[in-house]
């Protein structure tokens, strides 16, 4: 097409522009002379446009050629404010996306302009903007079934979110001690998943028949780890317990969520008087939701022991000790253990000296140790099962007995006799290893 003129190609274009939907991607676009250059190409019934640029947004509007009262989708990485301050109407718009790279503070005049000029929003993404409150106007979206506030100082999820009955997702990005639900979530009878990134207190309130869908709760304080809670929630899927998890050992309310496969407890301390706060045990593996494949554990403080009371859960697949979870220099990890699990990770603890037979962990296929400095070895007994072994932050002497464990490997499979390492094995050395 060399010697077709420009004017021959833009109707070629044009015309196959015009036969279906597109996406078009246009990179390096700076300047209104290269737009009015290209936009004559386009098709009129576009329905809509991406930019980070102020005057490409203004020129396209002004053009009428991309019409944001017709499009399905605002998508923002910049200058929020000023394009609030253009008064955007989108009557059709589903969602509204907010990417900034760098965080936003909204001026609070600008508060109202996206519940004002977006009313039939179902999506709406604004952890970029740092809101310093409950955004007023927000229960105004009342076809909302996704959104995400962020804010250092959020610490309430009003009375009135209620109203908001299409909603499925909340996400709450905080840095507060821990965020009160006044929020009646029991009426709320769309609601699946509630994530927040501070403890969440919940006022508990009788009336309502919702609860039954809730598929996640990030962070629930254990005081309302209740029998009146998980009988609402009894469909839950994803756990996380956050606060002083002390209460929880002698609880069986978790053994009511048959649906749980997930859950993480994180024992929330001061690490000055860590030995106050560290669990002097565990709950009966009978007390463990009885469907549990995934379990996380972080800054527990309990001694090596207490994991034959993990290796009980028959149905671990995924289990995860970070920041002190265990702690103690020996671990002799004989006997019954973990007949089902997959993988294990390792962060953060004291150990030193850790015997492990291959019965204890038979088919263990990827184990992760970051930031046990103290570790001598890595025993060698795993190889039978391993397909992938990522250290980081380890003594000199784990990195060797690390990589013997890939030559016991290479060797079984040369010989055949490591059924397991049909795609291979791979050994990831990552820094701070001597």
């Amino acid at each position: 097409m060399s010697s077709t003129s420009d004017h021959d190609l833009a109707e070629m274009v044009r015309r196959y522009l015009g036969t279906g939907r597109f996406l078009l991607v246009m990179d390096d676009v700076w300047g209104v002379e290269d737009w009015n250059a290209l936009r004559d190409v386009l098709p009129k019934s576009n329905r809509m446009a991406t930019t980070r640029e102020k005057f490409f947004f203004q020129e396209i509007k002004t053009q009428g050629v991309f019409e944001i009262e017709k499009c399905r989708r605002v998508c923002i990485h910049s200058n929020l404010s000023e394009f609030l301050s253009l008064g955007p109407k989108g009557p059709g718009i589903r969602s509204f996306l907010c990417f900034n790279k760098e965080p936003t503070l909204l001026d609070p005049k600008y508060t109202l302009a996206i519940p004002d000029g977006f009313k039939l929003l179902r999506v709406l993404e604004s952890k970029p903007i740092k809101f310093h409150q409950f955004p007023k106007g927000i229960t105004k979206l009342i076809h909302l079934r996704y959104i995400t506030l962020s804010g250092d100082n959020l610490r309430v999820l009003p009375e009135a979110i209620s109203e908001l009955w299409n909603l499925q997702t909340i996400v709450v990005d905080t840095k507060s001690r821990q965020i009160t639900v006044k929020a009646n979530i029991w009426r709320m009878i769309q609601l699946r998943h509630l994530k927040t990134t501070a403890p969440i207190v919940l006022e508990i309130k009788g009336e309502g028949e919702g609860g039954e869908n809730l598929q996640t709760l990030s962070r629930l304080s254990p005081e309302y780890c209740t029998n009146y809670v998980f009988n609402r929630a009894r469909n839950i899927k994803t756990l996380g317990i956050f606060g002083k998890l002390a209460s929880l050992v002698d609880a069986n309310s978790l053994t009511k969520l048959h649906r749980l496969e997930k859950l993480k407890l994180v024992n929330d301390i001061i690490y000055e008087s860590a030995s106050q706060y560290r669990l002097n045990g565990l709950p009966q593996a009978n007390c463990f939701p009885p469907n549990l494949k995934r379990l996380t554990l972080s800054a527990t403080f309990l001694d090596w022991n207490h994991m034959s009371t993990l290796a009980k859960i028959g149905t671990l697949e995924a289990l995860k000790l970070k920041e002190n979870a265990f702690i103690g220099k020996f671990w002799n990890a004989v006997g019954d253990g973990f007949h089902s699990l997959h993988f294990l990770l390792i962060a953060e603890t004291d150990l030193a000296y850790w015997e492990a037979s291959t019965e204890y962990f038979p088919i263990l296929r990827c184990l992760v140790l970051k930031n046990c400095g103290n570790l001598k070895r890595i025993p060698v007994g795993l190889a039978k099962s391993l397909q992938a072994l990522d250290i980081e932050r380890v003594c000199k002497s784990a990195v060797e007995s690390a990589r013997k464990i890939e030559e016991e490997i290479r060797w079984m499979q040369g010989r055949g006799k490591h059924e397991r390492l049909r795609g291979g094995f791979k050994l990831s050395v990552g820094p701070g290893c001597e």
